[in-house]
């Protein structure tokens, strides 16, 4: 990031710190650079440096591949070849072999997989978000140390020791309290046969769910640190413009960062849709048995991925409020004087009216005011919303094809061409 100047009063055309700021607020300036160039919310703690140290994983590069064949060498690779020695992988000798379990296929193949693509996707989108509040002069000069001192302070959370220890508590510790993934269902499977546990089975309980759970959780507390970050944003004195065409006073970038974090949502919706086609096909149950859940699963989903935008409706509507009377205040103003000028100036007037740019000037201020008005009271948009909606409800569409009649289904894609 170079190092230009933030202040809002420093002219354009100046176009260093060096010749706009003194060496004080250059010092600043390069500190916040370097924070903010190191700054992540999604990887960082104990286990993270862990696998740095096991070169599982490279700072320098994504490698997903190498961690993608490591976790499947762990959590899934035994469950084949524990079921494959023991006979349930395939054939009639339960009724759901292992490699028909489309509960599996959702959760390990699909779900994990975009849970470790979504740090590749979502850290460079929350790092560019934060430095575009620097970048876009959206934080003054004099905030530049609290903005500082934010970013460090939301940092050390995610890099906790006693918040990973707890996460990998909340994955492990169910396992062997309540055995919940021990007991046998209503249909005899590759973990749960009516003579009890297979090998496969121990092996789930034990190993490959814990870590599913884990990568889960890790990600519930990477989320929440989202809105700590922006709320604490939002409470700075920053320099919001009502006007803005964005409509949201400058910061629409943040909905344009938010729906990336989709996938998340779309990689536990995999694990959903995989539970819900076993039951439909090895246990008979019908689509619309599901569709409450499946919906409220989706409506459930937006919310939670609009709410850290939605922190941001008060410093929106208070920038809206003032902006109201700040622009009433000066339209009033000049209203009053063009019409003195124009309307009631008592005589002829001494230029003409067509081509004058008080005319042009009385528009724009009409714009500006409508701007104001209409502003949204978060940065929240209905593309935002079908975004997250989509991405959720993606994982689902395979099970409404396979669930829905084809007359229904034809029908119904009729009526949306017509």
């Amino acid at each position: 990031m170079d190092n230009q100047a933030m202040d809002p009063q420093v002219p354009q055309s100046h176009p260093s710190l060096e010749a706009s700021s003194p060496t004080g607020d250059q010092t600043e300036h390069e500190s916040v650079a370097a924070t903010l160039k190191n700054f992540s919310i999604v990887v960082g703690g104990p286990v993270y440096n862990l696998l740095l140290r096991l070169h599982l994983i490279r700072q320098t590069v994504p490698n997903m591949r190498r961690r993608f064949i490591a976790i499947l060498a762990v959590i899934w690779l035994p469950l084949l070849l524990f079921s494959l020695r023991e006979g349930m992988a395939f054939g009639h000798s339960v009724r759901i072999p292992f490699l028909y379990d489309f509960a599996m296929y959702g959760r390990f193949l699909f779900g994990l997989p975009l849970l470790l693509f979504a740090e590749l996707l979502i850290d460079p989108v929350v790092r560019q978000a934060v430095s575009e509040f620097v970048d876009a002069r959206l934080v003054p000069d004099q905030e530049l140390p609290a903005f500082e001192n934010i970013l460090r302070r939301v940092q050390q959370i995610g890099e906790s020791w006693i918040a990973e220890a707890i996460v990998i508590v909340l994955a492990f510790f169910p396992t062997f309290l309540f055995h919940h993934e021990w007991v046998a269902g209503a249909l005899t499977n590759w973990h749960t046969t009516a003579q009890g546990m297979s090998t496969a089975g121990w092996w789930y309980a034990v190993v490959s769910a814990p870590v599913m759970r884990y990568v889960a959780y890790r990600w519930v507390f990477r989320y929440s640190l989202w809105p700590v970050l922006l709320w604490k944003i939002s409470k700075l004195q920053l320099i919001l413009i009502p006007t803005h065409p964005d409509r949201a006073a400058g910061v629409n970038f943040l909905a344009t960062s938010q729906k990336h974090f989709g996938i998340l949502a779309c990689a536990l919706a995999c694990s959903v849709a995989g539970r819900v086609a076993n039951m439909m096909v090895f246990e008979g149950a019908h689509l619309a048995t599901f569709k409450y859940q499946l919906g409220g699963f989706v409506v459930l989903s937006v919310i939670l991925g609009v709410l850290p935008l939605a922190l941001w409706a008060p410093k929106l509507t208070d920038v809206r409020k003032n902006g109201l009377l700040e622009y009433g205040r000066f339209a009033e103003t000049y209203t009053k004087s063009f019409d003195r000028k124009w309307v009631h100036c008592g005589a002829k007037p001494t230029e003409s009216m067509l081509g004058t740019p008080d005319l042009q000037s009385l528009a724009d201020l009409g714009n500006s005011f409508f701007f104001v008005e209409n502003m949204r009271k978060a940065p929240i948009t209905r593309k935002l919303i079908q975004q997250l909606a989509g991405r959720t409800a993606l994982p689902f569409a395979p099970i409404i094809i396979f669930g829905t009649p084809t007359a229904v289904l034809v029908q119904e894609i009729i009526k949306l061409i017509m």
